[in-house]
């Protein structure tokens, strides 16, 4: 599982799609939000551990 807190969520799920990962994310965004302006708070699971292909990573953002 790669670091992705820091990212914003257009980088982030870029990221995860070339991993082949879904992504579970934690809030609604409004209409108007733009994915590069959004930064990701925490994910789940952590940096470093061996997640499978298509398993979900939970972000909050």
């Amino acid at each position: 599982m790669p670091e992705i807190r820091g990212l914003n969520l257009k980088d982030a799920k870029k990221t995860l799609k070339e991993l082949e990962l879904d992504i579970n994310l934690q809030v609604e965004l409004g209409e108007d939000a733009k994915e590069e302006d959004i930064k990701i708070k925490e994910q789940s699971p952590k940096p470093g551990i061996k997640v499978n292909k298509g398993s979900k990573i939970n972000i909050e953002v």
